[in-house]
């Protein structure tokens, strides 16, 4: 057998627990040999997961062990011992559902979540059975299997969460899903923002490394891209054009204002991971970005009445205000806006000059 399909055999060995300490030393050192390795791991055990939560009927063992015959041309050589056949029977059914997985669709039914829901104007701190701590901003909900930390390490994730990863448990990748975005860890601490109503996809990388995949582009090779210590990466929702990206390294130069990359220094992380610690940090956010950071962190609704309100940025640091009042009126005072309330509305307008 070719040294490709060993290697493939082994993972699914790996993976279904059927390998035994000298197998499992050659998969582990082939995974760290190089970082493509370890995303080929990840991709398929990933695949298992999803296998796993899959409606499936009973198989028939020998029928599925005949069909992978068949579809690989693989003769497999007269065995003396029943129960050493049975376990190469398992690995090759593993094998189909694997890599029949790989190619199916995102959408998995996914029973026996816990979920954690955080509060408009809260904050919440979980510390998950693998001992990864998990931030969650508000208005954000955390998602994840009952036998998370045994078999799987994959959560899923709307809104905003900051995730501390606890290290030595690089034979089960961390994966964190989203609505468009499949997020890998690769040993690190990041903050993730995908809430449904921003404009835009953000993650930052405060050590480590991390993946991001497009799973509308799964099957394009081009659909992943690498973001590194101190890098944030944001991807801007289309609106007026609904054309695909093509892949994360397929987009034209010209469409950069659609996929950003930006390099950050220590001194400005409290910009994008400040909020876990009850601080607000804006860095020349325009007043309708402000409007959405304030409207979940003091449950209110803020309507910005003057469209040429929205062009007003301001820059700013916030630690521990309780009213969001106090944080207007500081605003106001830097910036040439009025505010006033109406029920449970708070309008913004520009001040008259």
């Amino acid at each position: 057998m070719k040294e490709h399909e060993d290697i493939k055999t082994l993972l699914v060995k790996y993976i279904t627990r059927q390998a035994n300490n000298e197998e499992a030393i050659i998969v582990k050192n082939w995974v760290n040999a190089h970082p493509e390795n370890e995303q080929y791991f990840a991709d398929v055990y990933e695949a298992w997961q999803n296998s796993l939560l899959l409606n499936n009927k009973v198989v028939d063992a020998t029928k599925a062990y005949k069909i992978f015959l068949n579809k690989t041309g693989y003769t497999v050589p007269v065995l003396k011992s029943n129960k050493k056949w049975f376990a190469i029977a398992t690995a090759a059914i593993a094998l189909i559902v694997l890599f029949t997985a790989l190619f199916k669709s995102n959408t998995v039914n996914t029973p026996h979540l816990n979920q954690l829901a955080v509060m408009q104007g809260k904050i919440s701190k979980v510390t998950l059975t693998d001992g990864t701590v998990v931030w969650l901003n508000s208005g954000s909900i955390l998602k994840y299997g009952t036998d998370f930390g045994k078999t799987t390490r994959t959560v899923y994730l709307e809104g905003e969460g900051f995730f501390d990863i606890a290290p030595g448990k690089k034979d089960v990748p961390f994966i964190v899903h989203t609505k468009n975005y499949t997020i890998r860890d690769i040993g690190t601490r990041f903050n993730l923002k995908a809430y449904p109503n921003d404009p835009f996809f953000e993650t930052s990388v405060v050590s480590g490394e991390v993946s991001i995949e497009d799973k509308a582009q799964k099957d394009n090779a081009t659909n992943r891209i690498y973001i590194k210590q101190k890098q944030t990466l944001r991807i801007w929702k289309r609106s007026t054009n609904t054309n695909s990206l093509g892949g994360f390294n397929n987009t034209p130069a010209n469409s950069y204002n659609d996929i950003q990359i930006t390099q950050f220094t220590p001194d400005k992380e409290n910009k994008y991971i400040g909020w876990k610690d009850n601080m607000l940090v804006f860095d020349s956010n325009t007043l309708q970005d402000i409007s959405r950071v304030l409207e979940r962190r003091y449950d209110v609704k803020i309507n910005v009445s003057d469209t040429l309100a929205h062009d007003i940025k301001y820059s700013g640091n916030f630690k521990n205000v309780e009213s969001v009042y106090k944080v207007l009126d500081i605003i106001k005072q830097n910036t040439p806006i009025s505010y006033y309330k109406s029920g449970n509305v708070i309008t913004i307008t520009r001040k008259d000059d």
